[in-house]
């Protein structure tokens, strides 16, 4: 094994997923797909730091001196993302509308399957399972928004 090995980052991974997935011809879908990317972006800056070791906080920390923006997905590894996906799909997180909510929770359960699938989160099966039970009740708060006389949110 080589130790001079840069492990992969948090960025790194979303990078390559992104430019991999094949998830729509569709402009409509296309778009859909790049909002929920840059809301992803805003949930990763704001509380991903949550899923962090303290080690890697110092390291953000420290990232965000010399960049605000992104700094915890350019530090933190793919373990960190797999660990804060849940919240992203908890209802503060949905993105209001029923479309791109839905594509939201699609891109977080193809995302998952694909970091779990490439490797680059070994031992999180806890919170692969997390996503999942996160993606099955966000489906239903989608669905119950559509529901005559259902609270908005």
């Amino acid at each position: 094994m080589d130790d001079t090995t840069v492990p992969v980052s948090m960025a790194q991974a979303l990078e390559a997923f992104f430019a991999d997935a094949a998830m729509s011809d569709h402009p409509a879908t296309r778009a859909r797909i790049i909002a929920v990317r840059r809301h992803l972006d805003v949930f990763l800056d704001t509380e991903a730091e949550r899923a962090l070791v303290p080690d890697e906080r110092i390291l953000v920390e420290a990232e965000r001196e010399i960049d605000p923006v992104a700094a915890v997905a350019r530090v933190a590894p793919p373990e960190a993302l797999i660990a804060a996906l849940p919240g992203f799909l908890e209802d503060a997180w949905l993105l209001p509308a029923q479309a791109d909510a839905r594509v939201q929770v699609r891109v977080v359960a193809q995302l998952a399957e694909w970091v779990t699938h490439h490797g680059l989160a070994p031992g999180m099966e806890c919170f692969v399972h997390q996503i999942h039970t996160a993606v099955r009740d966000a489906r239903r708060s989608i669905a119950d928004r559509a529901l005559p006389g259902a609270p908005p949110g």
